[in-house]
């Protein structure tokens, strides 16, 4: 079983204080869903015992005596019904997740922007006349022209992201090992939101190796998920600390 690991750093970017917020915010949520169905088993399984044992029907020995326990020996029929849904339950967070660390990078880079609009100048901004003439300043202008690229960028897959992010020097930290985890979660959401989870041909391009044919259903696991909760937290935080550090990015203090 994968242990998920994900903590707040002590500092990070604005961006990355809503990527963190965000995901711990869908955590909870998935939590408290699983403790409701446990919690929701075990009363009327604890009232029906209480009572079996006043009239001398169940011995205390006989007694589960814990949510958990129930769990591991008679599920009760919210946790059997879960267990029917884990897949779409599953689908709603992984995608939720992937989501959330495209939205990271897309706000870093306004962030890094806003402080170094420089990095525009090689980039052949685009703007029209009508925006030119609706602004009143400079800085009205610059914004204009950065809220243009954000919007740009956040079009476009990850891998059009992350080759700007090279070109312009902005510090992505996704480590070689990495890329071809990040492309497939990227993929596996694409086909959540677009095909129900099915595989299809355009899966099959980024992930080849794939154990799951055309046509079928790509069953997720909850350590799928934290896999992939862990490697996104971990980019975040080390891109936070390389952009504090190369962009004096103004720091977000999280503990």
């Amino acid at each position: 079983m994968i242990e998920l690991k994900i903590t707040k750093p002590d500092i990070s970017t604005k961006s990355g204080e809503l990527y963190f917020d965000s995901t711990l915010s869908d955590l909870e949520f998935l939590f408290f869903i699983i403790d409701t169905v446990l919690i929701g088993d075990y009363i009327p399984y604890h009232a029906k015992k209480t009572l079996e044992l006043a009239d001398g029907l169940a011995t205390e020995s006989e007694v589960i005596k814990s949510p958990e326990e129930l769990l591991q020996e008679k599920p009760g029929n919210r946790i059997k019904k879960l267990r029917q849904h884990s897949q779409e339950f599953v689908e709603m967070i992984y995608s939720r997740q992937v989501d959330n660390f495209q939205t990271y990078i897309v706000n870093l880079v306004r962030e890094i922007l806003k402080v170094q609009p420089n990095i525009l100048h090689n980039n052949h901004p685009q703007i029209s006349i009508a925006q030119l003439l609706k602004v009143d300043s400079k800085d009205e202008l610059i914004s204009e022209v950065i809220e243009n690229k954000v919007s740009s960028l956040a079009n476009k897959g990850f891998k059009n992201i992350e080759e700007w992010c090279k070109l312009s020097g902005i510090p992505l930290a996704v480590d070689k090992g990495l890329k071809s985890k990040l492309k497939e979660f990227i993929a596996i959401r694409n086909i959540i939101v677009h095909n129900r989870c099915i595989v299809d041909e355009k899966y099959l391009r980024v992930v080849p190796h794939s154990k799951f044919k055309k046509g079928s259903l790509r069953k997720l696991t909850v350590d799928e998920l934290y896999d992939a909760i862990n490697i996104f937290s971990e980019i975040v935080k080390q891109t936070d600390i390389k952009s504090i550090d190369k962009f004096n990015l103004e720091e977000s203090m999280l503990k």
